[in-house]
């Protein structure tokens, strides 16, 4: 069965409503007779592309030479991408067999807003502290900035 979502909104001094409310209502008269489990969650919005914009075309690309510079031996991007996530972004498996704990990257995709900002800003006090490179804010005219070229 697929799973029915909606996203509801709450404003001050206003009722809560569900977006779309016509079409969720009618999903739920469809499902079949039984007994359902509703769960309400704070949404939250996937990371942007203008926040991997920034990451894979200003932090990545400024964090690679930092690291060669403090010798590492880094060739593009992905690998640096790979080291990152390894670092600040993995999450641990345990083997129930051996006790061993693992560290495994977690996908960036699936990464929520002030996930992707978290691991950004991670990635910048790394290389503030540890590296020696400042790496700047994003441009938050970079789209009128560009349209001047």
């Amino acid at each position: 069965m697929k799973k029915i979502t909606a996203i509801g909104i709450k404003e001050e001094e206003k009722p809560f409503r569900v977006t779309f409310q016509k079409e969720f209502r009618q999903s739920l008269d469809n499902l079949p007779k039984g007994k359902y489990k509703m769960t309400v969650e704070k949404y939250q919005r996937k990371a942007t592309p203008d926040q991997f914009g920034w990451l894979f075309g200003s932090i990545y690309p400024l964090s690679l030479l930092a690291l060669n510079d403090a010798g590492y031996e880094f060739t593009n991007v992905d690998q640096v991408d790979i080291f990152w996530k390894c670092m600040f972004a993995n999450k641990e498996v345990l083997n129930r067999e051996t006790g061993e704990i693992m560290k495994i990257p977690l996908s960036k995709s699936e990464f929520k807003t002030v996930d992707q900002m978290t691991f950004c800003n991670s990635i910048r006090d790394h290389c503030s502290e540890f590296l020696g490179v400042f790496i700047p804010e994003p441009d938050v005219d970079w789209k009128t900035n560009k349209n001047k070229l």
